[in-house]
């Protein structure tokens, strides 16, 4: 792994988004995707594995939601810290995120600079909520 860069898991349950994501994450000359899972099991072992700066997740996976791998994260004492990236703006799943953990909420919708954010955000140990939510 390169000195000074921050690594990421993503976690989500359909390759292409993953790999869109990849694409667009690693134009950030300090990012590097390290390890993706299609599901909460594999990227709860893909975190002890690899220990990741930041976890890209989605809420909706199987096997395993983004919520209770965020659950699972703090239970170990994984200190990766964690970004949701979802389509769902519900109030609900925002305070459930939050409450289990994690640092950003992001809208899928949202323009990359976003997650960008979030992500930097979170490595300075800041939440982050994506226009138009942190609007609202």
């Amino acid at each position: 792994m390169d000195k000074g860069k921050t690594t990421i898991l993503l976690a989500d349950d359909h390759a292409i988004v993953r790999r869109g994501i990849k694409a667009l994450l690693e134009y950030e000359p300090d990012f590097i995707v390290v390890a993706e899972a299609s599901d909460g099991l594999q990227a709860l072992e893909q975190l002890e594995a690899v220990k990741p700066h930041i976890l890209v997740t989605n809420l909706s996976m199987p096997n395993m939601s983004g919520i209770e791998l965020l659950k699972a994260m703090k239970k170990r004492n994984i200190p990766t810290r964690s970004i949701v990236l979802s389509m769902c703006g519900d109030s609900p799943y925002i305070t459930g995120a939050f409450d289990a953990g994690a640092f950003g909420y992001i809208l899928k919708e949202s323009g990359v600079e976003h997650l960008v954010t979030a992500i930097r955000e979170a490595q300075m140990g800041r939440r982050y909520l994506s226009p138009p939510l942190s609007t609202g």
